[in-house]
C-alpha cells in the first residue's frame, strides 16, 4: 500500500473542497437501514467492487466510483487532494469493529490460567478470591497514569489488527468513585489515539454492601450518564443476580441508558425471559455471551426483537479460552436475532485483541458462512453502537481497514498478521 502525503501551499481553497482518495481498492461492504440477520445470496446487501476509488475527507465519504468517474464529477486535481492512499487491489473493508471489551485493566491472571489447566473451574477461583475480584485488587491499586499507558498499549495492538471501532468498559474497581475515574480515563485516551472509542458503564460484581452500592448508583447516574450513553450489567450468580439487578434498573430507569447485559453465560440467569416484561421501559439494546439458551429464552429474544433490534453479542475466544461451548449462533439466525462478533479482551477469560482470530473461530467452532461474520463485525456492532460506520457509503463515517489479501475470504481463514 503506497500512502502519498502533499504539502499543499494554496491553502485558500475552502476547507470543505479539501479531499483524500483511496485509488486502485477492492472493496467490500454492506449497504443496508437495517441489521444484517443472514446474507441471502438472491436478495444480498454485500456488495462487492473492484478496482474502485472512495473519496473522502474528515468527517465523511464523499462518493465511491472508479478514478474516472470521481475525477469528472468533482473535477478532482491533485492540487485539491491531500492525501492519495493507492491499496493496489487489496481489499478494503468497512472499520471493523469491536464492540465488547475490557481493555482497563492491570495485573495478570497467568496463575489461574495454570489453575484452569489442573482442573479448577471459572467460578472456582472465583469463590476462592480470584478472578475479577484478583483484577479488581490490581486494578485498584494501579495509578491512573500507568492504567492510561496499559490501555494505551493495548490499543496501539489493536489497530494492528486493523480494528478501528472499540468498545471499552470499566468494571474492574466496583467502587463507584474510582469507577467513574476510570470512565474517564477512557474518554480521556479516546480523544488522544486515532480510534473511535465507545464508553460503556459496567456493574461487573457488587460491592460487599449493595444497599450501599445502590445508594452510590443513585448518587452518581447522572455523572455517569454525562460520560456515557450505555450501560452494562453483569448477570450471574457470583456478580448481581435477577433480583440485584432489576433494583439497579430501577434506579436507572429515567436516564435514558442504551441497556446491555451479560447473560446466560454459564447458565440460565432468568434475565432473558424478566427482559422482555420490561422491553418498553427500558432501551434494551444487547444480550451478551448467551453461551446457555433456552427454549423460552429464544421465543422471548424472538418476541423482542419483533419490535426492535436487540443484539446477540457472541465471543467464541471466550469459549476457546476457558474450553468451554460456544453459543449456537445458528439457532440465534433462524430465529432472526441480529448477531455481533467480538472479542471480549479481557483480565482472565479471553486475551485476544485479534477479530481476524475470532472470525476464525468463529467459522470453526460456529460453522458460521463467512459473508456472514464479515456483517457481524461491521454493520451489525455499527447499528448497536448507534453509529454511522459499518458501511463503505456516502455520508457515512471515512473509518477503513486495509486488508492485504487478493481474496476477502482469506482475511477468515489466515491467521497472519494483516
Amino acid at each position: 500500500m503506497n500512502k502519498h502525503n502533499k504539502d499543499n501551499k494554496d491553502n485558500k481553497n475552502n476547507k470543505n473542497n479539501r479531499y483524500n482518495l483511496i485509488v486502485n481498492a477492492n472493496i467490500l461492504t454492506y449497504v443496508s437501514d437495517k441489521p444484517i440477520i443472514k446474507n441471502l445470496e438472491n436478495n444480498s446487501n454485500l456488495i462487492k467492487l473492484r478496482n474502485y476509488s472512495i473519496l473522502f475527507n474528515d468527517n465523511e465519504i464523499i462518493d465511491i466510483g472508479t478514478y474516472k468517474e470521481l475525477k469528472e464529477k468533482y473535477n478532482l486535481r491533485l492540487v485539491d487532494i491531500d492525501n492519495i492512499i493507492d491499496v493496489n487491489n487489496y481489499w478494503v473493508f468497512p472499520g471493523l469493529i469491536d464492540c465488547h471489551t475490557h481493555l482497563l485493566f492491570a495485573g495478570s491472571r497467568i496463575d489461574e490460567f495454570i489453575l484452569r489447566q489442573k482442573g479448577y473451574s471459572y467460578q472456582d477461583i472465583a469463590k476462592s478470591g480470584g478472578g475479577i475480584k484478583y483484577t479488581v485488587n490490581q486494578t485498584t491499586n494501579e495509578s491512573l497514569q500507568n492504567l492510561k499507558k496499559l490501555l494505551i498499549h493495548r490499543l496501539q495492538l489493536l489497530k494492528n489488527y486493523q480494528t478501528k471501532i472499540v468498545e471499552i468498559k470499566n468494571g474492574y474497581a466496583i467502587d463507584l468513585d474510582k469507577e467513574l475515574e476510570h470512565l474517564k480515563l477512557i474518554k480521556e485516551v479516546s480523544k488522544q489515539l486515532n480510534i473511535i472509542i465507545i464508553p460503556t458503564f459496567l456493574a461487573h460484581i457488587p460491592d460487599d454492601n449493595f444497599e450501599y452500592y445502590l445508594k452510590k448508583l443513585s448518587d452518581n447516574a447522572s455523572k455517569i450518564r454525562e460520560l456515557t450513553d450505555y450501560f452494562d450489567i453483569f448477570v450471574d450468580k457470583t456478580a448481581f443476580n435477577l433480583n440485584q439487578t432489576l433494583k439497579i434498573l430501577e434506579i436507572l430507569k429515567d436516564y435514558n441508558f442504551r441497556f446491555r447485559f451479560h447473560v446466560n453465560e454459564f447458565q440460565d440467569d432468568g434475565f432473558i425471559d424478566k427482559a422482555v416484561e420490561l422491553f418498553n421501559d427500558y432501551n434494551i439494546v444487547s444480550f451478551d455471551h448467551l453461551l446457555v439458551l433456552t427454549d423460552r429464552n429464544i421465543e422471548n429474544l424472538r418476541r423482542m426483537n419483533e419490535r426492535r433490534s436487540v443484539f446477540g453479542v457472541i465471543m467464541p475466544s471466550t469459549s476457546w479460552f476457558l474450553a468451554k461451548n460456544y453459543a449456537n449462533a445458528k439457532l440465534l439466525q433462524e430465529n432472526g436475532i441480529p448477531i455481533c462478533l467480538a472479542t471480549d479482551y479481557n483480565a482472565g477469560s479471553s486475551n485476544a485483541l485479534s477479530l481476524q482470530f475470532v472470525s476464525n473461530l468463529a467459522a470453526i467452532y460456529l460453522k458460521l458462512d463467512i459473508d456472514d461474520i464479515f456483517a457481524y463485525l461491521t454493520i451489525n456492532p455499527a447499528f448497536l453502537l448507534n453509529l454511522k460506520a459499518g458501511q463503505i457509503r456516502k455520508g457515512f463515517l471515512p473509518i477503513f481497514s486495509f486488508i492485504n489479501f487478493k481474496d476477502y475470504r482469506e482475511f477468515f481463514f489466515s491467521l497472519t498478521t494483516l
